[in-house]
């Protein structure tokens, strides 16, 4: 098959449409582009894909005893996360939350406990919200048709598309960072390689009785070997057939996209530490990183106050620099005083951990291993 009669409609290729015939049927199938050389018909290029995870899948976890309960975690853990930084956050989860009842159960701050260190905390919030409502409105079974979990806080169309996929077989294609850079190689799509697009596009391919497996093999494909930087075209099942690779032109797809410039912000910490305990606050649930523990951020630092070094984090959208200062915090200020034995088991953000970790390097506190 000759994917360059896929091609994005940007391209001055030729489009022309045949019917494609089914050699064990005396009718036309439905009006696929017309596809020659190495593969005879659109099954065989997702057999190729297939036949490859078979062989070089991953063993995770969350493909172990599957259910809707246990992908759901993952698919979300996996946002923005490495599979190697996941796996054991995911197997701590379970045996801390083996169903969706004892994440609805648990007060917020204990499954924000068992996020620490993953970040997007916002995530662990919306398990914990979706837990209550399934808990509540669908018996404690975690759904897995694709309209019903749309419905569930921070599920979106991908995760939706690949719990619904994975679990129930249901013909929908899961699209994440991965399968559009699969896609906009294979069909050398041009500009943003949005949503839409992919689905066009792959949907040619995705066989309706294997649409979990179709799914997980093109996201497997897109971890391992077509990757951003160091693609391995050499091993690829579809570089016989990838419209970029056959151009030589593999390193300029998906095509750069100018990227806005991320703002940087500088905030003062404040550090009072008195009898072995240190000040913190618990910021509120609609404040970013709601929910979790941590130091008084102010714009001005203070006087007089003792400067220590600067402690920086990035984020999603802005750069952050905090110079944490020694101070005496003053009335009115919201916060306590967390004994320093307390801290292992409180909910605190990276960045506060990395205070933390300076406060004892400087000697005014010793934390508890």
């Amino acid at each position: 098959m000759d994917l360059s009669l896929l091609l994005d409609t940007h391209s001055p290729r030729d489009t022309k449409e045949y019917h494609l015939y089914d050699k064990t049927k005396d009718n036309p199938t439905l009006p696929y582009h017309y596809y020659s050389n190495h593969f005879d018909t659109l099954q065989d290029v997702t057999n190729k894909l297939l036949e490859w995870f078979s062989q070089y899948k991953r063993a995770l976890p969350w493909r172990e005893a599957r259910s809707a309960y246990r992908v759901w975690i993952s698919e979300i853990m996996l946002q923005q996360t490495q599979v190697k930084t996941v796996i054991p956050y995911f197997e701590r989860w379970l045996t801390r939350f083996p169903t969706v009842q004892d994440v609805a159960n648990a007060p917020l701050d204990d499954v924000l406990k068992h996020w620490e260190g993953l970040g997007y905390y916002r995530r662990a919030k919306n398990l914990h919200k979706s837990a209550q409502i399934i808990t509540r409105e669908h018996n404690g079974v975690v759904p897995a048709d694709y309209a019903t979990l749309l419905t569930l806080p921070g599920i979106g169309s991908y995760t939706a598309a690949a719990i619904a996929s994975f679990v129930t077989n249901e013909a929908v294609i899961a699209v994440d960072g991965n399968v559009k850079r699969v896609a906009a190689r294979l069909f050398m799509l041009r500009g943003n390689v949005s949503e839409k697009k992919v689905k066009e596009k792959l949907e040619l391919l995705l066989p309706r009785d294997k649409a979990g497996v179709f799914n997980e093999a093109l996201i497997e494909l897109g971890a391992l070997v077509c990757t951003p930087l160091a693609p391995d075209c050499s091993v690829c099942p579809l570089s016989a057939k990838c419209m970029a690779f056959q151009a030589g032109r593999v390193p300029e797809f998906p095509e750069k996209v100018p990227r806005k410039r991320v703002p940087h912000v500088a905030r003062f910490a404040l550090v009072d530490v008195r009898e072995d305990a240190v000040f913190l606050r618990q910021r509120a649930e609609d404040e970013m990183l709601g929910g979790l523990w941590g130091f008084v951020l102010v714009d001005k630092a203070p006087a007089p106050a003792q400067r220590l070094t600067e402690v920086k984090h990035a984020y999603t959208h802005f750069r952050l620099t905090v110079t944490p200062v020694i101070t005496r915090v003053t009335a009115g200020i919201d916060g306590q005083y967390v004994p320093v034995t307390a801290l292992a088991g409180l909910a605190l953000s990276t960045l506060d951990r990395k205070v933390l970790t300076l406060l004892e390097a400087q000697g005014l506190i010793r934390l508890q291993a």
